[in-house]
């Protein structure tokens, strides 16, 4: 089992991610996690329906670009961050996870589970990402 894990190779995989198109898509709070069942995004189970300010889908991630001096690659980190993602006019009642997903394979790459349910009326519903990244391999 490896002990490290180069920063570079970390950069790579970093690197070879930020080449794909990521969306994020919304489920509620009737779906549960399997590691062997959930991959794709097909996979997926309980998407907050089309409508009432929300795609079947998700919205598109758009992430910040960075290089090696950009603080996004330090001594044992890497991350990708992204800007805040945002449904307006958007009615939820019970939205408890969000999952980013790659659209050329649909590939799941993250799958957040939001601090109990969720939910907006006719206002609009914001993803803050976390100040640490959208992902961070450290």
């Amino acid at each position: 089992m490896a002990s490290v894990i180069p920063k570079e190779v970390k950069k790579e995989t970093v690197d070879l991610w930020l080449l794909e198109t990521w969306k994020v898509c919304l489920l509620t709070h009737d779906f549960t996690y399997v590691t062997t069942t959930h991959v794709f995004y097909e996979d997926l189970t309980f998407e907050v329906p089309n409508g009432n300010g929300y795609v079947t889908g998700g919205a598109t991630v758009s992430r910040s670009p960075w290089d090696v001096d950009s603080g996004y690659v330090d001594t044992t980190n890497a991350k990708i961050d992204a800007a805040d993602t945002s449904w307006s006019g958007a009615t939820f009642a019970t939205v408890r996870f969000a999952v980013v997903y790659e659209t050329t394979g649909k590939k799941i790459r993250a799958i957040y589970e939001f601090d109990g349910d969720k939910s907006v009326t006719s206002g609009t519903f914001t993803i803050q990402w976390n100040a640490g990244g959208l992902i961070k391999i450290s």
